[in-house]
């Protein structure tokens, strides 16, 4: 009957020895993480060039001004294209471009139409209507038009200038996708839909 404590001591000692030597040894073999690669430079080829975002007219040739909107679309909208970039562009760069990225494509984009009233939720539908065009070295400059537009929110109540930016947010995912193969006349957002059921 006295052996059984004394063999109880030894194995937790035993186990004890063994998983202190697991520990160390996970922790011996541990090497450093390797060196992360340098982040990539912006270039020609991985960039694109934006210039700030300009108040264009109307259809109906009312010159839209910075007065007239109360949430900075053109920041937002920049912000909403840089984010959402996808292969082979990396940079949005603003010009004049680095002399490693010139003659990187300019992708120069206007507001046509703007309507954000304020009231949030209550303050009806956000709409934002773009025109943009693409120029590119050595070809044919492409152009588009776009809008996007939120009616309703579920959720929780929404200020104007959150809706605005839900929607200049899917404006510069559309954008960022045409990048990827921009084609000459194409309607993006809601405009695609409304042009496929004509």
């Amino acid at each position: 009957m006295t052996s059984h404590p004394f063999a109880a001591r030894i194995a937790a000692r035993l186990s004890f020895a063994v998983g202190t030597a697991a520990l160390l040894a996970a922790c011996g073999t541990r090497q450093p993480a390797p060196p992360e690669p340098p982040p990539p430079e912006a270039t020609a080829r991985n960039s694109v060039a934006m210039p700030a975002v300009t108040y264009g007219a109307t259809a109906k040739g009312i010159q839209l001004k910075k007065e007239d909107d109360a949430c900075d679309v053109p920041a937002s909208l920049k912000q909403a294209v840089q984010d959402q970039l996808l292969e082979p562009y990396e940079y949005l760069l603003a010009p004049p471009p680095t002399a490693n990225a010139e003659g990187a494509p300019v992708l120069k984009v206007e507001i046509t139409d703007l309507l954000a009233n304020a009231g949030g939720l209550y303050g009806g539908p956000k709409i934002v209507q773009l025109r943009g065009t693409l120029e590119r070295k050595g070809e044919a400059p492409a152009r588009f038009t776009a809008e996007r537009q939120m009616f309703i929110y579920f959720g929780m109540p929404r200020s104007t200038c959150s809706m605005v930016g839900v929607v200049t947010y899917a404006l510069g995912e559309d954008i960022a996708k045409w990048l990827q193969k921009p084609v000459d006349g194409a309607l993006l957002g809601e405009l695609s839909t409304t042009a496929g059921k004509r």
